[in-house]
């Protein structure tokens, strides 16, 4: 059966059946039937042979010139052909937008949602809005303005302070009503070049909200740039290997410098031994734009490198330079500090529950925090 072998993007390809059609050819020239019994004259006969010879050599040369003009013929793209390839690379602006397919769909998942609707999708995982993948780079022109190390063996307090500024005692907690962790300055060490935030089950006499007296079971550390460094846009990366632990709650994010709460960009948050980690944006009162990100690997055993870019209309995050969340809903546009600290809560959200006898008890080191600026 001849079969059409054009393809819809012009192309077409050589019959399988050449040699069926010149002998169907012929038989349509004689009603479709053989001859088997009338022999033809010899004369006759030889001529047969030779136009059947000449005939034959004629479609093995048409043949051999197809094939020639086939493999010398340039190939189509994969695009012509009605395929697109995605773009691996990123772009290094300060937008963090990214190089994105040239298909539709691909720049349709590139753009967050602008609505103030979204902040209300508390429970709604980080990935629903996040943009094709990208590789981080530091944005062209951008200038190196943070970068204090933990050199000695001693934490330079003209940078850091080991509480909020709003402790009037040595030492303070915060969110009283889930934390059960009273942060103190000696759980704040310095050595190898590392920071180390330890949280330590030991009994230690703080206060409540209201100032009286309190003993808390668990003692922990925490530092803050808001003494040497307070920040308007930026792209801000630390390195840290997180502690896994009942009730630990490690974290790194930024605070508004006027104390003014919301706004607060979470650039990484974990609990306990899960396997993910949570990135926030807090809009207004308690909504917020963010949710969980799954982990390949685990974050304790090993350091990472926590990301954010924050710039005028985005806020982007990245685990490892990989991009992992962005939206341009509530983008902070004030100056802003860094806190990193080491948290105890029990599960069920209840500072009055007994802690477990074995939380409590790990450690956040922190190898460098570093902020480009435009």
């Amino acid at each position: 059966m001849q079969v059409d072998s054009r393809s819809d993007d012009g192309w077409s390809w050589p019959s399988e059946d050449t040699d069926d059609d010149v002998v169907s050819s012929a038989d349509r020239r004689t009603g479709g039937q053989h001859s088997s019994h009338a022999k033809p004259a010899p004369s006759m006969h030889k001529a047969l042979m030779v136009s059947g010879v000449l005939g034959g050599v004629m479609v093995l040369a048409i043949a051999l010139v197809a094939v020639i003009a086939m493999r010398n013929s340039p190939s189509k793209s994969p695009q012509s052909a009605g395929f697109t390839m995605a773009s691996a690379g990123a772009s290094g602006s300060a937008s963090g937008s990214v190089s994105a397919s040239t298909s539709a769909k691909a720049k349709k998942s590139a753009k967050p949602t602008t609505s103030p609707k979204a902040s209300k999708l508390a429970k709604k995982p980080a990935s629903s809005a996040q943009s094709p993948a990208s590789t981080l780079t530091v944005p062209a022109g951008w200038k190196l303005t943070f970068d204090p190390g933990f050199s000695g063996s001693a934490l330079n307090t003209g940078t850091w302070a080991t509480c909020y500024d709003w402790a009037t005692t040595g030492g303070c907690t915060n969110n009283p009503s889930l934390e059960k962790e009273w942060y103190v300055p000696s759980q704040v060490q310095v050595g190898g070049g590392l920071l180390n935030l330890v949280a330590q089950r030991e009994s230690t006499q703080g206060e409540s909200s209201s100032g009286a007296p309190e003993t808390y079971a668990c003692r922990s550390g925490m530092v803050t740039s808001k003494p040497g460094f307070n920040f308007t846009y930026g792209l801000i990366q630390v390195t840290a290997k997180l502690p896994y632990g009942p009730g630990l709650w490690p974290a790194l994010w930024l605070a508004a410098t006027n104390d003014q709460w919301p706004p607060e960009l979470d650039i990484m948050g974990h609990w306990y031994s899960e396997q993910d980690y949570k990135i926030y944006d807090h809009t207004v009162g308690t909504q917020y734009v963010g949710g969980p990100v799954p982990t390949p690997v685990n974050l304790s055993a090993g350091f990472h490198t926590y990301s954010l870019l924050w710039t005028k209309n985005r806020v982007t995050w990245y685990l490892d330079g990989v991009q992992k969340f962005t939206t341009t809903d509530h983008v902070p546009q004030q100056a802003m500090y860094f806190i990193a600290n080491v948290a105890d809560r029990n599960p069920d959200g209840d500072k009055s529950s007994t802690i477990a006898s074995d939380a409590c008890n790990g450690t956040m080191q922190i190898s460098s925090v570093k902020v480009w600026q435009p």
